[in-house]
């Protein structure tokens, strides 16, 4: 297949910055490139501009490994993808287009550290189809690009391969060596190693007591000796428990549980090597066959003993399978709406995350046309009379400070970080792919952070 793309090297000078990147509000649309600038770094908690231009500094004699995307249209070089990156690139060559004095000097004083000029170029690749460069972004920064990020272990075996890993990511490529090694399945092994129960694994055996215990001792190369004999059959019982939640007591194990010293010094002195019988016990009361005779080990805490085990009082139900957990007393008076309502309501949001999020969208859309218009603002923010406003446009009358009703900061603030932060599951963009992206599809943990951002719009809009 032929690309419809070409690599080129471009001089800083002839790239511009994209005005519609999603990054940018609305308002942002033909902008001056200042300007432009100037969004990036007004928020470096957002967008960590300081942070990232440090690391170009620092590597700028590597080789570019991040592609510039570049839609060669109407004999302009605009950039969709790499915005951060370039208005870095143009800070540091001219900070005079920085507004803030502070941060101008900030990037004159990284101006002194690198040889760079306007002429300093670039590789890009460069499409004249603007759909092909979309769909890179999409790739890029709706897909992750399929990456999957590293965890303790890649990072600690990766800092290790290069000698610079420090004496607890020496001891946890020891320890995970050991926990491959036992006669346990590898479920477990895996499962305790991973996200959700490695922290507490290792917040256990890391701790003063288990040094002692178990006579840990690591040497300079990040070899590993252990005087304790029993050490390997008490190692299976730390990994069920972990898994467990719970020690053969009932006592909780988990991060909240063991949050200090002497609780873990407590479990640790109550763990006996003979307690690896009830793994064994545990693993066989636990496999089950399916219909392709394959053994299946279900080995995870029930949710009332999570709960039960919690320290934490919850000001709110934790969330069954159905939109809302309880009904909540909107007034609509609008029947199409509440029919809507009435459905959101009563969909089972694990079974059908795709089918609720498609219907909290119209559900959203079709409450701001009944307030716009209850409140006779529609007309001001219909531009064409042949169809109602898009959703960008009527969060966009609230953002811009249009609304008559809605003067809060704070959920004005909520409402311009829906429409701007768009990789969030709460994001406008998001809520458009449901529809337009054949690519992605949705989760109930989106469905659940959209409903908990929008919550307090719709307290609002429809007088709760």
């Amino acid at each position: 297949m032929e690309s419809k793309f070409d690599k080129r090297m471009i001089a800083l000078k002839d790239l511009v910055l994209w005005d519609e990147n999603a990054r940018f509000p609305d308002e942002y649309f033909n902008k001056t490139e200042e300007e432009l600038v100037d969004y990036f770094l007004s928020s470096e908690k957002r967008f960590k501009m300081k942070k990232f231009a440090e690391a170009i500094v620092r590597d700028f004699d590597l080789p570019q490994l991040e592609k510039i995307i570049v839609y060669d249209f109407e004999d302009k070089l605009i950039v969709l993808e790499g915005n951060r990156r370039l208005s870095i690139y143009k800070s540091i060559i001219s900070p005079e287009i920085v507004k803030k004095k502070e941060l101008q000097n900030y990037f004159i004083k990284l101006r002194e550290s690198i040889e760079i000029d306007n002429s300093f170029k670039l590789e890009c690749l460069v499409t004249s189809d603007l759909e092909q460069g979309l769909r890179f972004i999409d790739r890029k920064h709706i897909q992750s690009n399929n990456e999957v990020s590293w965890g303790d272990a890649e990072r600690a075996h990766h800092n290790a391969r290069r000698g610079i890993a420090k004496k607890k990511e020496y001891f946890r490529i020891a320890i995970s060596k050991m926990v491959k090694s036992l006669d346990i399945p590898d479920e477990f092994k895996n499962d305790v190693l991973g996200k959700g129960y490695v922290t507490t694994f290792f917040r256990i055996l890391d701790s003063t007591a288990a040094w002692e215990k178990y006579g840990f001792q690591l040497d300079s190369e990040g070899n590993i000796s252990i005087s304790n004999k029993d050490f390997k059959e008490e190692l299976k019982v730390i990994i069920l428990n972990v898994l467990q939640k719970k020690d053969f007591n009932d006592k909780p194990i988990h991060s909240r549980a063991l949050n200090k010293t002497e609780e873990i010094e407590e479990y640790i002195t109550n763990i006996q090597s003979e307690d690896s019988q009830k793994v064994i016990e545990e693993i066989e009361k636990k496999t089950e066959q399916n219909l392709f005779d394959e053994k299946i080990i279900n080995i995870t805490p029930s949710q009332s003993n999570i709960e039960n085990s919690s320290t934490r009082t919850r000001s709110k139900p934790m969330p069954t399978g159905l939109f809302f957990s309880t009904d909540v007393p909107y007034k609509i008076d609008n029947k199409p709406l509440r029919i809507l309502y009435n459905e959101l309501k009563d969909i089972d949001v694990a079974s059908f995350p795709n089918a609720t999020l498609d219907l909290l969208r119209s559900f959203i859309e079709c409450s701001l046309i009944v307030y716009y218009k209850r409140n006779n603002e529609f007309d001001i923010i219909q531009k064409n009379e042949k169809h109602n406003p898009t959703l960008g446009e009527m969060l966009a009358h609230i953002i811009n400070g249009n609304c008559k009703a809605i003067t809060d900061v704070n959920l004005i603030e909520t409402i311009k970080q829906i429409k701007t932060d768009y990789d969030k599951p709460y994001s406008f963009e998001r809520l458009n792919m449901i529809n337009h992206n054949e690519n992605w599809t949705a989760t109930e943990k989106d469905v659940r952070s959209t409903w908990g951002k929008i919550e307090s719009l719709f307290k609002i809009i429809l007088a709760l």
